[in-house]
């Protein structure tokens, strides 16, 4: 999720399905493949790599509200291309409408964000299954009002751990340079999710951000949501959440898609 000053996208809210890993079952492209893991909606990454020759298209409609009024998301869009089985494209762009109260609601893309996720490991016992996740704002491709001032990196590790066939564990820790300032800020997340049955999950969670400016607090949120799967490559999902700390946006209330298909 893009809130102008950060990336966040989800970790595992449904739980790993039960009887599959992120390989295809076989070489033959006839065969079928895992159910879609999407990085929505949470907050946090998942270490899950799209197939390759899959292209996965996950959109999201969002009501924040924050001070001095809501940000209108309709939609974001993270568009991700799987070139091998342990290595994806990725791009992301955010529609949004900024109330900025008294003053004229602020409307446009935000910047363009162009990355990779590439897997690292398998979870082996207490190992984690791991990836690394890399995005670039792009300069230029937004809509002026929303250019940034500075190149915006954003550099993530992705963790999952399987507890259970039905529970899992992710967690992050990332860096990320907001493109308002040239000091990074240090983004966590932890977020556990549930499979109440091979369709239906639920996850909940906390995320933030550890602001490198003298006077700003640890930012903390947390969220929790539904998805449920539809057939092996469409996913719907509905989540909500509330900030914590006082500098962080009061709540938000979201809901979603995720879509696969083969190129």
């Amino acid at each position: 999720m893009l809130v102008l000053t950060g990336f966040y996208t989800r970790s595992n809210a449904q739980a790993t399905p039960p009887t599959t890993d992120d390989k295809t079952m076989a070489a033959d492209s006839s065969m079928e493949i895992m159910p879609i893991v999407s990085d929505r909606p949470d907050k946090s990454e998942s270490p899950y790599v799209v197939p390759k020759g899959y292209c996965q298209l996950e959109l999201g409609f969002s009501i924040e509200d924050t001070e001095p009024g809501f940000v209108y998301s309709y939609p974001k869009s993270l568009v991700k291309f799987g070139i091998t089985n342990n290595f994806e494209l990725r791009f992301f762009t955010d529609y949004v409408t900024i109330q900025k109260e008294p003053n004229p609601d602020l409307k446009g893309f935000t910047p363009l964000s162009v990355g990779i996720k590439a897997k690292l490991g398998e979870q082996k016992g207490i190992l984690p299954k791991m990836s690394f996740i890399g995005h670039l704002r792009i300069p230029g491709v937004v809509s002026d009002e929303l250019e940034t001032k500075y190149l915006s990196p954003i550099l993530v590790l992705a963790f999952d751990h399987k507890i259970s066939p039905v529970v899992n564990l992710g967690y992050n820790l990332g860096v990320e340079w907001d493109g308002l300032s040239p000091d990074p800020n240090f983004l966590y997340a932890l977020s556990l999710g549930i499979n109440i049955t091979d369709r239906l999950g639920i996850y909940g969670e906390g995320y933030g951000r550890v602001i490198q400016q003298e006077d700003d607090d640890i930012e903390f949120r947390a969220d929790a949501g539904i998805t449920y799967l539809i057939g092996n490559d469409f996913l719907l999902d509905v989540s909500a959440g509330k900030g914590i700390t006082d500098n962080a946006p009061e709540r938000y209330v979201e809901l979603g898609f995720s879509y696969r298909f083969k190129l």
